[in-house]
C-alpha cells in the first residue's frame, strides 16, 4: 500500500513600508511699503513755432529755442543740465468751403531738463519758462536717482524680512510649534512702483491764468514696494 504524503506549503508574504521623514515647515511672506518724496525732476519743454515759410519756420525755431536755452542759462540754476531731443516740422493746412489750403509751417522742438527736485531749484527754473517770450508747454516728471533708488531698496528688504519674522513668530505661537531655522529665502521679485502724478502745465505767449508752479513745487510721493518669502523649519513644543 502507497502512502500518500501530503506536504503543506505555507508561504507567508511579509510589507515593508519605508517612510521618509519631512519635517514640517512654515512658508510667510513679508511686505514692504515706503512712501519716498522724489529728489529728482525732468521737465519736458516743446517749443513751437509758426511761419509761412519753411525756412523762415525752421530759423525761427532754431531762435526761439537758443533764446530760450540762453534764458536757463543766464539764470544759472543750480543742478540744472539741458538736453535736445529733437525737432520736427508740419505743413499746416485750414479747411475753407471743402477745400484744403496752405496755412504755413508749424516746428516743434522738444528739449528736457533734469535738476533736483528742491522748491527753490525748480521755481527758478519755472519762472525762466514763464518769461521767456517763445510760445512754448510743458510737462514736468518727478523720480529717483540711482543712489535714493539703492538706498531705498536696501529699506524695503529690510522691513518685509522684519515682517516675514514678525507673521512666523505669531503664526507659530497660534499654532503651538517652534520655529528651528530657515530653510529657504526666495526674493528677486519685481518691485511695483506707483509713478508719481504727472503734473502738467501750458503756457502760451499771453501768459494768462498761469498757476502752475506750486503744484510743480509739491509733486506726489512716490510709493515703492517690495516683498520677500521665507520657509522656516518647525519643530514640535
Amino acid at each position: 500500500m502507497k502512502k500518500l504524503i501530503l506536504f503543506v506549503l505555507i508561504v507567508t508574504t511579509g510589507i515593508c513600508v519605508n517612510a521618509q521623514n519631512t519635517s514640517p515647515t512654515l512658508d510667510v511672506r513679508g511686505e514692504s511699503k515706503i512712501f519716498q518724496e522724489p529728489d529728482i525732476v525732468e521737465i519736458s519743454v516743446n517749443i513751437s513755432t509758426k511761419a509761412s515759410e519753411y525756412e523762415a519756420c525752421l530759423d525761427k525755431n532754431f531762435s526761439d529755442v537758443d533764446q530760450l536755452k540762453k534764458s536757463l542759462k543766464l539764470a544759472k540754476i543750480e543742478s540744472l543740465k539741458i538736453f535736445d531731443v529733437g525737432q520736427r516740422i508740419n505743413e499746416e493746412k485750414t479747411y475753407s468751403s471743402g477745400r484744403q489750403i496752405p496755412d504755413g509751417y508749424r516746428a516743434n522742438y522738444s528739449i528736457k531738463l533734469k535738476l533736483e527736485a528742491k522748491p527753490k531749484i525748480i521755481h527758478s527754473c519755472l519762472e525762466v519758462l514763464k518769461s521767456s517770450d517763445v510760445e512754448l508747454n510743458y510737462n514736468a516728471n518727478y523720480g529717483l536717482s540711482p543712489e535714493l533708488i539703492k538706498s531705498t531698496e536696501a529699506k524695503l528688504i529690510a522691513i518685509a524680512v522684519n515682517d516675514a519674522k514678525t507673521k512666523a513668530k505669531v503664526l507659530a505661537e497660534s499654532a503651538e510649534v517652534q520655529l528651528k531655522s530657515i530653510q529657504n529665502i526666495n526674493y528677486g521679485t519685481v518691485k511695483s512702483i506707483y509713478g508719481p502724478k504727472q503734473h502738467m502745465a501750458e503756457m502760451r505767449i499771453s501768459k494768462a491764468g498761469y498757476s502752475g508752479s506750486q503744484s510743480f513745487t509739491n509733486p506726489d510721493p512716490i510709493v515703492l514696494t517690495d516683498y520677500v518669502e521665507i520657509t522656516y523649519l518647525l519643530a514640535d513644543r
